[in-house]
């Protein structure tokens, strides 16, 4: 298996907590909601909104990373069989 870069273990840390707080953020609204308290409730909404957006912002970044992966592995492949000319 190979090495996870540190970008690719940030990613992965912060979609975790992306998240983790959409369901903190979800809960606090219901609680909010069920007591009849609007700034709970607010709170809460706006903590999962935040969550949701940090969320699809990294899987948007995955998406496009993976979708380009087999490409640049293509071109490292080709470019070891044919090496582009060297100019002299």
């Amino acid at each position: 298996m190979a090495n996870p870069t540190p970008e690719s273990i940030v990613e992965v840390v912060v979609a975790s907590v992306a998240n983790k707080g959409m369901i903190v953020g979800g809960a606090a609204g219901m609680v909010g909601w069920l007591s009849q308290m609007n700034w709970i409730g607010i709170a809460g909404v706006a903590v999962a909104v935040l969550g949701l957006l940090i969320n699809l912002y990294f899987q948007v970044r995955k998406d496009r990373r993976e979708h380009a992966e087999p490409y640049v592995r293509w071109c490292e492949r080709t470019a070891d069989v044919n090496p582009p000319p060297t100019r002299s």
